[in-house]
């Protein structure tokens, strides 16, 4: 069996932007508030009316190709859950 997850994430950019989402206050608080007036939260959404498109996490670009943009989307949406 081929495992490629990384800590449960799909990969290790997925799971660095994640994790650093949800256990940074201010990254947290800001998509807390996105998700609450969005009518259907994205991530994309959310960098985008953050204004933190150019914001890199350990080296990592929240626009990154290797991300898996729908665990994000469910990261965002379930926030306030």
């Amino acid at each position: 069996m081929n495992d490629n997850s990384y800590n449960g994430w799909t990969n290790w950019a997925t799971f660095t932007i994640g994790n650093n989402i949800l256990n940074d206050e201010g990254l947290y608080n800001m998509a807390r508030n996105y998700e609450r007036g969005a009518v259907y939260p994205t991530w994309k959404g959310f960098i985008e009316n953050a204004g933190l498109e150019g914001l890199y996490l350990e080296g990592v670009s929240v626009f990154d190709g290797n991300l898996d943009y729908t665990e994000l989307d469910e990261v965002i949406q379930e926030i306030n859950a």
